[in-house]
């Protein structure tokens, strides 16, 4: 019996030392995004420009995008150029949720599943909007009262003589 525990946890510690170290190939493979802003409104223009270490000629980058509500933005895959740069380029739909906008970069590299995320921001396009058109109603409210209460008549001109 000990000896056949012996043979097993031999033959055991043979498969764990002949698997490849998937931290030893994480040091040298990975993969960098960065975004030309780190805020965007609706309709502006990402620019997003990568790089991918360890990786060979020509690889294949999968991009996916998501807007702070999980929605679906964008999925595209790249090509990395012989120096391992690739660049995409998108616009952020007018109905993208305020909030994060998640840029994930995938990519197989000697046989591992490398994958990096970048969180930017996304505004609404006028965040001030519904501030901005109340005091606008107030104002044109305050000035119909005040010309209202000066006697002013609706045919009458401003500085007219009765």
């Amino acid at each position: 019996m000990k000896s056949g525990s012996l043979v097993a946890l031999f033959a055991l510690f043979l498969v764990i030392l002949s698997m490849p170290s998937s931290h030893a190939q994480l040091d040298n493979e990975s993969i960098t995004i960065d975004t030309s802003k780190s805020s965007y409104g609706p309709g502006d223009t990402v620019n997003l420009n990568g790089s991918v270490n360890g990786g060979t000629a020509g690889q294949l980058v999968a991009i996916q995008v998501k807007d702070s509500n999980g929605n679906l933005i964008l999925i595209r895959t790249v090509q990395a150029d012989q120096n391992g740069n690739f660049h995409l380029q998108f616009k952020v739909p007018l109905t993208a949720s305020p909030g994060n906008l998640n840029i994930t970069a995938s990519s197989r590299i000697n046989g591992f599943v490398i994958t990096q995320s970048k969180a930017t921001t996304t505004v609404p396009e006028f965040p001030a909007s519904g501030l901005v058109l109340a005091v606008g109603v107030a104002s044109l409210l305050a000035f119909y009262g005040i010309v209202s209460r000066l006697g002013f008549g609706t045919r009458q001109k401003f500085g007219a003589q009765k």
